[in-house]
């Protein structure tokens, strides 16, 4: 271990080897810190992509059904009108039949 002492004065330890000792320690330390925080970071972003990927999946469930609930609303809106219609064309049909029937018996056939 002759590496540990001083070479301008071997009775002395050598002081630049125990600062880089501790700077080698220092940098380990650090390194571990990043790995487990960078370990942590992707963990992270795995689960707000998972959490993403199920909330992406509950917005088109909601929009199809949004598209079902559109359309039968339409059809809804639809059917009324449709029973107007149908009521005023047996209307304008039996109209016509009374005055044709009218018509007949004044003509007298």
């Amino acid at each position: 271990m002759a590496d540990e002492k001083c070479i301008l004065d071997p009775r002395r330890d050598c002081l630049g080897l125990q600062k880089a000792n501790m700077l080698e320690k220092r940098m380990e330390r650090m390194e571990e810190q990043s790995r487990d925080t960078h370990g942590k970071l992707f963990d992270r972003i795995r689960d707000l992509e998972k959490a993403e990927a199920a909330r992406n999946e509950q917005y088109d469930n909601i929009m199809e059904k949004l598209d079902k609930l559109i359309a039968w609303q339409e059809a809804e809106q639809a059917a009324p009108k449709k029973r107007w219609d149908a009521i005023v064309d047996k209307a304008i049909w039996a109209v016509l039949a009374a005055v044709i029937a009218f018509l007949l018996a004044r003509i007298g056939l």
